[in-house]
């Protein structure tokens, strides 16, 4: 059986995969609509961040680590760099290139992940036999 944890994962592999059809068809010449996708994206990613922090609550409460607290400020301004997009694209009518916006949108976001992941494991790493200094028998 599926626990919140779990099912947040799948969802935010889901959101991301969404992309993935939008991409190919891109790579096979057509100009289809980012909307629907963004919808499914977005709808993945958020209610699976939301279901993985409800099975934290069960939890015992950690004190955060500053590279976790800086990797949320990361993602958090990776999402916040399509605001300026958006707001030049839709509500302005400019034509612009979306490049840059996605790279600031990648580098917040993975590199916030990025930052997040290496607490746990730096944890991993430093509980291991091997930075100890044993060795196994």
């Amino acid at each position: 059986m599926l626990n919140l944890q779990k099912m947040g994962t799948i969802l935010i592999w889901l959101g991301v995969a969404a992309w993935l059809p939008f991409l190919y068809l891109l790579a096979a010449g057509q100009n289809p609509s980012i909307y629907p996708y963004l919808i499914v994206h977005l709808i993945g990613i958020i209610g699976g961040t939301r279901l993985k922090a409800l099975a934290k609550k069960d939890k015992t409460p950690q004190k955060r680590h500053k590279r976790q607290v800086i990797g949320k400020i990361m993602i958090l301004l990776g999402v916040l760099a399509w605001i300026p997009y958006l707001y030049q694209k839709d509500v302005l009518a400019q034509t612009i290139e979306i490049r840059p916006y996605l790279t600031v949108h990648l580098l917040g976001v993975l590199g916030g992940i990025a930052l997040l992941a290496s607490v746990p494991l730096t944890r991993l790493l430093l509980n291991s036999r091997f930075f100890i200094g044993e060795t196994a028998d």
